[in-house]
């Protein structure tokens, strides 16, 4: 996953999911995993890329988002 793509992911959440909380995330990353963490509360969201996978003739595809609390 691409630095770019982390970053607009980043700037796409407008409210923590934990403490609805609008202050701002905290981006960290590494080899395997990247993460974004709240300003207010410290929940952390773990970013993972889901792959395209055909259903039925249609494809879908998108982030997924994981806490860590």
């Amino acid at each position: 996953m691409a630095l770019e793509e982390i970053e607009a992911y980043r700037r796409s959440l407008r409210t923590c999911p934990k403490c609805s909380s609008s202050e701002g995330f905290w981006l960290a990353s590494n080899r395997e995993r990247s993460y974004v963490q709240c300003k207010h509360c410290g929940a952390i969201l773990e970013i993972c890329e889901v792959f395209p996978q055909a259903e039925k003739g249609r494809i879908s595809g998108g982030f997924l988002r994981k806490l860590k609390f």
